[in-house]
C-alpha cells in the first residue's frame, strides 16, 4: 500500500457529492433526451398537419381550411 492511501484510506471511494453530481448529470442527460424526442414528435406533427391543410387547401375546401368543419 502506498503512502498515500495509507494517508486518506477514504480517497477510493465516491463522495456523497461526487454521487450527487452523477445523478444530477444522469438525471439532466434523461430529461434532455426525452424533450428531443418530444420535439421531434411536435415537428412531426407540426408538418402533418400543414401538409393536410395544403391538400384541403388544394383541393377548394377553404371552408374547412381556416376553421373547424363540423
Amino acid at each position: 500500500m502506498s503512502q498515500q492511501q495509507q494517508a486518506n484510506p477514504t480517497a477510493s471511494t465516491p463522495s456523497a457529492s461526487s454521487r450527487g453530481a452523477r445523478a444530477l448529470k444522469r438525471a439532466f442527460r434523461i430529461v434532455r433526451n426525452a424533450l428531443a424526442v418530444l420535439g421531434v414528435a411536435f415537428v412531426y406533427l407540426l408538418v402533418l398537419g400543414y401538409q393536410q391543410y395544403e391538400d384541403r387547401l388544394a383541393a377548394g375546401d377553404t371552408t374547412c381550411s381556416l376553421t373547424r368543419c363540423l
